[in-house]
C-alpha cells in the first residue's frame, strides 16, 4: 500500500509539472544577491557529485548541474531548458555555481543537509537555492546516478 501511495505521489508530482512559471522581472534590475561573505577555502576539496539534480515545488523548477553548467526549467520550459554556464566553487561548505549578468544572473548554492521536497517524504541529501535574476526558489537536490529510498 505504501509503495502504491509513493509511485501516486510521484506520478502526481510529474503531472504538477504544468503549474505556474515564476514571473518575469525587469531586466534592468535583476541580479541575484551576492553570495554571503564567503571565501574560497585554501585547497577546498569538491565534495559535491559533479552531476547534481536540484528541484523545488511551489512553483515548481528544477536545475540539472553538470560542473559548472546548468539547465533551468520549469513545467512550462521543460522541452527547451534555459542553459546557463559559471564557475563552480566551495565556498564555506557550500557548492556555488554563478555567473551570468542582468536577468541572466543566476547562483545555484547546494549545501549538504537532509531536506525534505514537501510532496514525496523523500529525503535528499542536499538543501538547495537557486536564484535567477530576481527570483528566488528553495528546494532540493541530489545525485541523481543515487537512487533515493522511499520511507
Amino acid at each position: 500500500m505504501k509503495q502504491l501511495f509513493l509511485a501516486s505521489m510521484v506520478a502526481m508530482a510529474l503531472a504538477a509539472c504544468n503549474g505556474p512559471k515564476p514571473a518575469d522581472t525587469d531586466a534592468s534590475t535583476a541580479a541575484p544577491a551576492p553570495a554571503p561573505e564567503a571565501t574560497v577555502e585554501a585547497g577546498a576539496k569538491d565534495d559535491f557529485p559533479v552531476i547534481v539534480q536540484a528541484a523545488g515545488t511551489e512553483p515548481f523548477w528544477a536545475v540539472r548541474v553538470d560542473g559548472a553548467k546548468l539547465a533551468y526549467s520549469t513545467p512550462e520550459t521543460q522541452a527547451s531548458p534555459r542553459y546557463f554556464e559559471g564557475a563552480r566553487a566551495v565556498l564555506d561548505g557550500l557548492l556555488v555555481v554563478q555567473g551570468g549578468e542582468g536577468a541572466d544572473a543566476f547562483r545555484l548554492t547546494l549545501q549538504q543537509a537532509e531536506c525534505s521536497d514537501g510532496m514525496s517524504d523523500l529525503k535528499h541529501p542536499f538543501t538547495a537555492e537557486f536564484v535567477l535574476g530576481k527570483d528566488t526558489f528553495k528546494g532540493c537536490a541530489r545525485d541523481p546516478s543515487v537512487p533515493v529510498e522511499a520511507p
